[in-house]
């Protein structure tokens, strides 16, 4: 007698026993102990709340709250962001290791200084990475996000005609993020804010030079235009023509600080 007809001849009473075993073996099996679930939220809780204080900190120092060369305190942190230490201590790790702050013993945490090759290896990449960026924007963008960025170089301008350099990073902060919003690719956007931060203490450099302020101005528009006519050759031209004329403006301002600092 074979295998299968020894289970037919089986009363059918042991045999739904059987089976009401194997399911409940099934669900100890795939069901995780409770506390491998409040594990796994406090890990993704404690993910969110570095995510948050990086951000945080991140516009602190895009906004010119921190410069670059400044020392940051955990306990500084602590009070003006309202975090534990461990959290503040877990958020300057991970900046320092994106390559915002360097942490040294005994003194915590400086903004890193950048060299004048370091600002033109991040404005290589960062080039290159807004250039796809803006081809992605003029092939994928929506309407919303095309007069999210209009509405971002309008508020470009009216800081810039006011020479108000808190407002300029504000309002470029603005532009990027909405530059990079249009782009529909998270982690393109994450990669060009994480440059973007590094040289933000270089944004209101265009107002030490004559005729600079208007003429972003102008290439920004440039590009918007060549997004609203959903022409990605057009609107790479345009981002790389902003970019090749800011970079020469940063490099200039950057020099100006050296010397300063030398005075």
């Amino acid at each position: 007698m074979n295998a299968d007809a020894a289970e037919r001849r089986r009363p059918a009473s042991a045999r739904k026993k059987d089976m009401q075993a194997g399911d409940r073996a099934a669900r100890k099996v795939t069901r995780r102990p409770p506390h491998q679930n409040k594990s796994q939220n406090g890990r993704s809780k404690d993910r969110l709340i570095r995510e948050d204080l990086s951000r945080q900190l991140c516009a602190l120092i895009t906004d010119g709250t921190y410069k670059p060369g400044d020392r940051i305190t955990e306990r500084e942190l602590c009070e003006r962001l309202n975090a534990s230490r461990p959290s503040i201590r877990e958020t300057l790790r991970q900046l320092e290791a994106e390559g915002l702050l360097d942490i040294y013993p005994n003194r915590g945490a400086v903004v890193r200084k950048l060299s004048t090759d370091t600002v033109l290896n991040l404005w290589e990449v960062r080039q290159a990475l807004e250039a796809v960026a803006a081809e992605r924007f003029a092939r994928y963008g929506s309407p919303e996000q095309i007069e999210r960025l209009d509405d971002a170089i309008r508020q470009m301008d009216a800081a810039l005609r006011a020479r108000d350099r808190k407002k300029i990073k504000l309002a470029k902060s603005g532009i990027f993020e909405a530059f990079a919003a249009g782009a529909q690719n998270d982690l393109l956007a994450a990669y060009i804010r994480q440059i973007n931060v590094r040289l933000s203490f270089l944004w209101s450099s265009s107002l030490m030079v004559a005729g600079r302020p208007a003429e972003s101005i102008k290439e920004m528009r440039a590009l918007l235009v060549a997004i609203r006519n959903r022409s990605p050759e057009a609107a790479r031209a345009a981002v790389i023509l902003y970019n090749e004329h800011a970079k020469n403006i940063a490099i200039y301002a950057l020099k100006m600080l050296e010397e300063q600092k030398e005075a």
